[in-house]
């Protein structure tokens, strides 16, 4: 994988975090393929951008207000071919607290594949886990 690849690739999963911390779901959900497929932590399947931008477009209030405290670590991007890489990453969400809750500290990691289209690079698959 080239340098620039890698470096552009970052660069989406930097965009991914700021995106989500300003709740800016229209920015967040563009940096996925149109037929991209994302797994919840909770186990819910969404098979496109437009189900996933309104899965997570549901989201309370409550939460939204902690948006800006989720935190995506890279642990690696492996080229799966010149056009799809492999990431891992690992996140944290501090005093994260459901509605009708107590805060609690999240953790998690997320495998992403992301595939080249035209001159960038798009989510295609996402698989969110929480770590106990």
């Amino acid at each position: 994988m080239r340098s620039e690849d890698h470096k552009a690739i970052k660069r989406v999963l930097e965009t991914y975090v700021e995106a989500w911390g300003r709740h800016d779901l229209d920015a967040w959900a563009a940096l996925f393929s149109e037929m991209c497929d994302f797994v919840t932590w909770s186990g819910v399947w969404w098979h496109s951008r437009a189900e996933n931008r309104a899965g997570h477009g549901a989201i309370p209030d409550s939460i939204i207000a902690q948006m800006a405290n989720y935190r995506l670590t890279v642990s690696a991007i492996r080229p799966l071919s010149s056009d799809t890489a492999l990431v891992h990453a690992f996140w944290d969400w501090p005093a994260f607290e459901l509605p009708g809750g107590g805060p609690e500290d999240r953790t998690g990691i997320i495998t992403m594949v992301l595939a080249r289209s035209d001159d960038h690079w798009l989510i295609r698959a996402s698989h969110n886990t929480r770590i106990s």
